[in-house]
């Protein structure tokens, strides 16, 4: 499978259609997830599976819209948004009950037909504004910054 269907296979089915398992079969064990990273989770393909469980239990009643994807073999870039309710910590950011938007845009490195690094930006509204890049972990833009 090429990256761009890689990472519509992780959208539509792991991200909106829960199905977690998937990742042993769509990323290498010791791929780099940089958002899992830089908020302290676990390694390889673990952290992948600990950013979408964290996801699932941080925003509820989730809708996810996929703008587009593409790519090559080995790279992919997918532009899509969700909205849904923040009702666990996320982004650092205690519950606020409230909708929260983003835009994001998620990039897949493939190596051996398989996700090997996962970069993602994402820009969110809770009502205050958040920008994260987990590409410049240095700089997040995240309240209290």
């Amino acid at each position: 499978m090429d990256a761009a269907n890689l990472l519509r296979t992780y959208l539509e089915r792991v991200v909106v259609g829960g199905e977690v398992e998937l990742i042993d079969d769509l990323a290498q064990e010791d791929m780099v997830d940089e958002a899992n990273r830089f908020f302290g989770g676990p390694p390889g393909r673990a952290g992948l599976v600990a950013h979408v469980k964290g996801f699932e239990r941080c925003i509820d009643d989730v809708e996810v819209t996929i703008d587009r994807v593409v790519g090559s073999d080995e790279s992919a870039m997918a532009w899509w948004s969700f909205r849904g309710i923040h009702n666990g910590p996320w982004l650092g950011i205690p519950p606020t009950h409230d909708r929260v938007e983003a835009t994001v845009f998620s990039l897949f490195d493939v190596t051996d037909g398989k996700v090997s690094r996962y970069r993602v930006w994402l820009h969110a509204t809770f009502p205050a504004s958040v920008v994260f890049d987990s590409s410049r972990p240095e700089r997040p833009s995240l309240p209290g910054n």
